[in-house]
């Protein structure tokens, strides 16, 4: 049967320039798919920033980078989506929908959710089979329980084959918080459980988009430098090394129905055992007493710890569990969505 070559268009947030020099979520996602897609054979958009760059892609600008206002941005490209067959809109407001409501928009929108459900949509926008795309299937599940309809699964790539690796350093003694300082993903929790089980802890996290000032300043209150150190914003690069020396990750989310968790994967990856909340998707990212362990309170985590619980998890084991995970199923998992939508006009 021969290929079926489309024109795909991916929407990307004016946040960040692509590829991101940082670390991003769904921005980095976005390029993956964008990259995969062209490379697979397919012409492919992508929508993001000024100086944003993505091999074998057309660029389409929604304005300077640094921006939450995704409405601003969308002014700038709608009349772009009029030129492609399939629409993969991984940006928060899916302004992308409105231009479909409208009626000049025909082509399907693959609606991919990046956040929980509920916080997302209060009620579903007025668009026939707007083609909604789940990162995990406690997402697609929650979605179905909310809104009694089908969410297609597209679990979100990460490159454990190539980049995401163990590097030839020796494991220290201390833990690893990985993620933004914000509530929902509990760096707080990750200071008690330390503190209570007299362990070191490193906390990698940004700043620049969580909007929580007064509760960084208390995270920093909480600690004292040495045994609990905040390091800052990292480099995917850097992770890796942070990744590759830590005792463990503490990924803590328990106030946040996790939709994916990109660093839980990524520490996999680099055989480093994860301790997160029983919550959401970490029930399908992390397999409970063979890549770490799932947790239904602090006092849970400071057991593990004391117990050395975690020290008995296999890094190999966890590092082919993450690779289920990748870049390239995710790309063709994409490509079948695209597939179908176009052949059937979407779900």
């Amino acid at each position: 049967m021969m290929k079926l070559i489309m024109k795909i268009c991916v929407i990307s947030t004016p946040v960040f320039s692509l590829p991101v020099s940082g670390y991003s979520g769904l921005e980095h996602l976005a390029w993956l798919t964008a990259k995969g897609l062209a490379e697979k054979g397919h012409s492919v958009g992508l929508v993001a920033p000024e100086g944003s760059s993505c091999p074998g892609v057309s660029i389409i600008s929604n304005g300077v980078a640094g921006s939450w206002d995704e409405r601003q941005g969308y002014q700038k490209y709608w009349q772009e989506l009029l030129k492609w067959e399939c629409i993969i809109d991984e940006s928060w407001n899916k302004w992308s929908l409105i231009l479909k409501q409208e009626g000049p928009l025909k082509v399907p929108v693959l609606s991919v959710c990046h956040a929980p459900i509920d916080t997302m949509y209060k009620k579903l926008p007025p668009v026939d089979k707007p083609c909604f795309v789940c990162i995990s299937q406690d997402q697609a599940d929650h979605f179905q329980a909310l809104f009694g309809r089908e969410a297609k699964v597209a679990h979100n790539g990460v490159d454990a084959e190539n980049f995401y690796k163990p590097l030839s350093i020796k494991r220290s003694d201390r833990f690893l918080f990985l993620a933004r300082f914000s509530t929902i993903k509990g760096p707080d929790l990750a200071i008690q459980a330390a503190k209570e089980a007299n362990v070191g802890l490193d906390m990698i996290g940004d700043t620049s988009i969580t909007n929580e000032p007064e509760f960084f300043e208390s995270c920093k209150r909480a600690t004292d430098g040495e045994q609990i150190k905040i390091i800052g914003s990292a480099t995917r690069g850097e992770c890796v090394w942070w990744f590759s020396q830590a005792r463990a990750l503490l990924h803590l989310n328990q106030r946040f129905r996790e939709p994916f968790g990109l660093s839980p994967v990524e520490a996999l990856g680099c055989q480093c055992p994860v301790i997160a909340w029983n919550y959401g998707a970490m029930r399908e990212t992390i397999k409970h007493g063979t890549t770490g362990f799932l947790v239904n309170s602090v006092g849970d985590v400071v057991d593990l710890i004391k117990s050395k619980a975690i020290d008995k998890i296999d890094g190999a084991t966890c590092r082919e569990w993450a690779k289920q995970f990748s870049v390239e199923r995710m790309v063709n998992r994409y490509e079948e969505l695209c597939i179908e939508a176009i052949r059937t006009g979407g779900w």
